[in-house]
């Protein structure tokens, strides 16, 4: 190569470096559904389960806030790995709770697995799986719906969840079977995750929502073996997708609202949430139902502790504030 022409290719690395390589981004799908995500925990009782912090709502939420900001960037580099191909919302959702390590235990119960074969009649107990609730095809709603119209939305679940058959493991039999699924002990929040199509009509959306109740009995979905006789779940909080963003819909002051990303509106009762639905072409993607009886508790504390033992219990939560911010990781 003639000199000057080396002397200009180096002139030109000199004026025109490469650029440094970026770390990967999420979308801003991803990113619209982990604010909503958060923002629907925010309004179960599971944020407030201490009793010294259900004493001033508004200062524990504000608390809550601050501590989920100082952990978004742990959020962020877990969703760089997550795309709606690999699990969607309901990912997002189990990545989250692997960093609030400490609230995930409201959500995660044990599925137990048994299985009485119909042919060698072996009872066959699984390991026991966790859990964080159940994920169905939402077009499988409507069309279980459609094929027996007098089931509840209970019952509806509980058709879908038992139709799973495993093989029998007796050597020679390996016939397949319907198993029970059965939880000894009841989280104190239940998740249903719905996945969707992309093109769904306006009739089938409606279809698929109108299925949906805002209480359920979880012993009517699962064979419940524990002692407690508050098996009732009320539907508090939802993240639905709207287009490529998302919102959160939830239960505040006798009455539905939603919470876009910049503004927030009131919906009204729960025919009108499923107006919403199909007014605004939005699909709800994750519910969460509460325990009713640990809510009722945790109010009825709230309302009844003395003021003098809540200003001393404020003054130790203002102290443990301290003690958890200094424990958050540096951004």
């Amino acid at each position: 190569m003639e000199q000057s022409k080396v002397q200009e290719a180096e002139k030109m690395k000199e004026t025109d470096p490469v650029p440094p390589m970026k770390a990967e981004e999420p979308n801003a799908a991803c990113v619209s559904a982990l604010d909503m995500i958060l923002k629907s925990l925010m309004r179960t009782t599971m944020f407030s389960c201490d009793l010294a912090i259900t004493l001033y709502p508004l200062a524990h939420q504000r608390f809550i806030q601050d501590y989920l900001a100082h952990l978004y960037h742990l959020f962020l580099n877990k969703l760089s790995l997550v795309t709606e191909e690999n699990g969607g919302v309901s990912e997002i959702l189990i990545n989250v709770l692997e960093i609030l390590k400490s609230w995930n235990s409201h959500l995660q119960f044990d599925d137990l697995v048994k299985m009485n074969c119909t042919r060698c009649k072996m009872n066959t107990d699984y390991p026991p799986q966790p859990s964080f609730g159940i994920i169905i095809v939402a077009n499988s709603l409507r069309e279980t719906k459609s094929a027996f119209e007098d089931l509840t939305f209970e019952r509806i679940l509980k058709v879908i969840k038992i139709n799973s058959m495993i093989p029998c493991k007796t050597e020679g039999c390996e016939k397949l079977s319907y198993v029970d699924h059965i939880i000894p002990k009841l989280p104190s929040v239940f998740t249903i995750a719905l996945e969707w199509e992309n093109n769904e009509t306006g009739e089938e959306i409606l279809a698929t929502t109108s299925v949906l109740a805002t209480e359920i009995d979880i012993s009517k979905i699962y064979k419940y073996e524990g002692e407690s006789p508050h098996t009732k779940y009320n539907l508090v909080s939802m993240v639905c997708s709207h287009g490529d963003q998302y919102a959160c819909v939830a239960y505040e002051n006798n009455g539905w609202v939603s919470y876009f990303p910049s503004e927030q509106q009131v919906i009204g009762d729960w025919g009108s949430v499923l107006n919403t639905f199909i007014r605004l072409n939005m699909r709800p993607e994750i519910l969460f139902f509460e325990n009713d009886m640990q809510r009722k508790t945790i109010v009825n504390a709230q309302i009844n502790t003395p003021s003098d033992v809540k200003f001393t219990l404020v003054q130790k939560w203002h102290t443990l504030q301290i003690f958890l911010f200094c424990l958050l990781p540096q951004s």
